[in-house]
């Protein structure tokens, strides 16, 4: 991590800065940013592109809810405009919440975000940017990705047995073996689709890659 660090404090002039990370679904962008944010020695927010989405009802009016985590179905221009405020000193931010537990966009609460100096912007479609200073984008290999996606399904579902409220509850009582074929269903039509369609080709735009082992630590950093 340390050589990331500094690669990024030699592009930080001072003032604004933005970093963006991106991987495929499940590689560990969230706590990767969250672990970079604590070793910078400055001000950072961590932002996640999902906070972009479009909500489930406008994927689903716009026939787009098979799609949602392509590209189309975010909303790149207004996640543009948050940095263009910041870059041009405005001092807060407001945009919307995505709940993780309802899989859509709160329609009832937004969050405010006030000026760091660094602000990472973390996620799937964070690199499709053009306007970031620095570019990260996180490698694993494929097969160890498919096993956190599905290992982490199977937990986050275990997880909702007792709230209702989670769009997971309605799988949490179904057979392992039957859970785990829609998992990696929906990873086949949609998630493998989206790495090797849109996220994959973003990887040329980095600065830096950061290969990661299959305990999640970092194997090799490359910048360049």
């Amino acid at each position: 991590m340390n050589t990331l660090v500094q690669a990024i404090q030699q592009r930080y002039q001072g003032d604004f800065m933005t970093v963006g990370i991106t991987g495929s679904v499940a590689v560990g962008k969230s706590t990767f940013a969250a672990n970079l944010a604590e070793a910078l020695a400055v001000n950072v927010a961590v932002v996640s592109t999902d906070d972009f989405l479009m909500s489930n009802a406008t994927l689903m009016a716009q026939g787009l809810f098979d799609q949602k985590g392509f590209p189309q179905t975010y909303g790149l221009d207004k996640m543009a405009q948050m940095v263009a405020a910041f870059k041009a000193g405005q001092s807060t931010v407001t945009i919307p919440l995505y709940r993780q537990d309802i899989a859509d966009i709160d329609a009832q609460a937004q969050q405010t975000i006030s000026r760091p100096d660094i602000l990472i912007i973390e996620g799937v479609v964070a690199l499709q940017l053009a306007a970031l200073d620095f570019k990260i984008y996180l490698d694993a290999s494929l097969s160890d990705i498919k096993s956190w996606y599905l290992s982490r399904t199977l937990a986050m579902t275990a997880q909702a047995q007792d709230d209702p409220t989670s769009w997971r509850y309605q799988f949490a009582k179904m057979p392992v073996a039957e859970l785990s074929e829609l998992a990696m269903t929906t990873w086949d039509e949609t998630n493998q689709v989206n790495l090797d369609r849109y996220i994959l080709p973003t990887q040329q735009h980095a600065d830096a890659v950061v290969s990661l082992d299959s305990e999640h630590q970092i194997r090799r950093i490359t910048i360049k």
